[in-house]
């Protein structure tokens, strides 16, 4: 059954979260996408705190941590796409939601550019060449729509019963930019990457005579063509940190990472238009609008974003970070510690950090339901 629910290198070394013993300490071990590298860098203090439990992340890429699980030398893994085939006792615990930001770095200014769905497929296609090609300076030159969101007394986006963003209305925004004449350079991911299959599944639906390819961890296994054929305008990195960087020393580069790297590198955003005709930043609240109208199976805790979605405020390139575990570990307390460390970062630490971009979930929540299901599976 389904349900519907609404900087240098930071993390390019490992991230050792050093905690004082307690009597149920307990140590594990993980790896995996780099997405969550600084959600889990920021909270460290916050989970010795809350959980007493500690883990080492070096990250590596949802790829190597796949390849960790399936191998046995992690306790759990993160992972930003479905780890396929299983190995045996495995499950998905649909952990963070978050916005897949489309990162530019452009002369004179990185304040926010405005980028169709169909545009911004044509430029990691490599179709786009240039910054004032006239698809780009459509979209910088129109009206557009923007969200305003109902806000608390505390001036927080407030939430309706579902624990989804409340919109209170669009506001008609009239766009006048002059792009600069600068070539495109498309910086990618080299490894294995979730976030370039998050990136590469949503260009496969919305722009599929285009994205043709079946969405894949690698990007130039997914590209539309051959990738190396031109690597001057695409030339690639590892990890997002990676990707980052080498987009913040490149003048007309586009790349793709987690909305922390934006400020980390100094790179602009990009306001994308969404299938309502909205603009939509990358935000906690727009990755959580978006979950808001995702399908997510009960058995496997596998989610399907609806790409196509005319829902207002919903940011088209959304991701979930997966925790790959295991229904029998073996050890009564281990379970319970991973349980309780992914708990905390599903529900707790993104609440604190709402600038980081992952969305704040509730554990009342269609999504926290199935993640507290899912974790429930976690046994000896």
């Amino acid at each position: 059954m389904k349900n519907s629910f609404k900087k240098a290198a930071v993390v390019a070394t490992a991230l050792s979260i050093v905690l004082t013993p307690a009597a149920n300490a307990a140590v594990l071990k993980a790896s995996g996408a780099t997405s969550v590298s600084g959600l889990i860098d920021k909270c460290k203090a916050d989970y010795q705190s809350g959980t007493g439990h500690s883990f080492d992340y070096p990250g590596g890429g949802s790829g190597a941590g796949k390849t960790a699980f399936t191998n046995g030398t992690v306790d759990f893994a993160f992972s930003d796409s479905v780890h396929s085939p299983l190995i045996p006792n495995e499950i998905h615990v649909p952990t963070v939601l978050w916005p897949v930001a489309i990162l530019t770095n452009l002369t004179g200014s990185n304040k926010p550019v405005t980028l169709s769905t169909d545009t911004i497929a044509d430029i990691f296609a490599g179709k786009i060449k240039n910054w004032n090609d006239p698809a780009i300076v459509a979209d910088n030159n129109r009206s557009i729509n923007t969200i305003i969101y109902k806000k608390d007394s505390s001036g927080k986006v407030a939430k309706d019963a579902k624990g989804q963003p409340i919109v209170l209305r669009t506001q008609v925004v009239n766009q006048h930019r002059t792009m600069p004449n600068l070539p495109i350079t498309v910086i990618y991911r080299s490894d294995n990457s979730g976030t370039s299959n998050n990136l590469v599944r949503a260009l496969n639906k919305l722009a599929p005579s285009v994205w043709s390819k079946a969405p894949a961890d690698s990007f130039a296994t997914a590209f539309p063509g051959s990738v190396t054929s031109d690597p001057i305008r695409f030339r690639s990195a590892s990890g997002s940190a990676g990707v980052s960087l080498l987009a913040s020393k490149t003048k007309g580069a586009i790349t793709y990472a987690e909305l922390s790297f934006a400020a980390t590198y100094k790179l602009g955003l990009t306001s994308v238009i969404n299938k309502a005709g909205n603009a939509i930043l990358p935000t906690s609240d727009s990755a959580l609008a978006a979950g808001g109208v995702a399908s997510i199976d009960d058995a496997t805790g596998i989610l399907t974003f609806d790409y196509l979605t005319a829902d207002a405020d919903a940011y088209p390139f959304t991701a979930t970070t997966y925790a790959l575990v295991s229904t029998k570990y073996g050890d009564a307390a281990k379970a319970k510690a991973v349980k309780e460390t992914l708990s905390f970062h599903a529900f707790t630490c993104p609440a604190k950090y709402p600038a980081l971009g992952f969305a704040s979930v509730t554990a009342t929540s269609k999504f926290g339901a199935v993640v507290n299901k899912q974790l429930a599976k976690l046994g000896a």
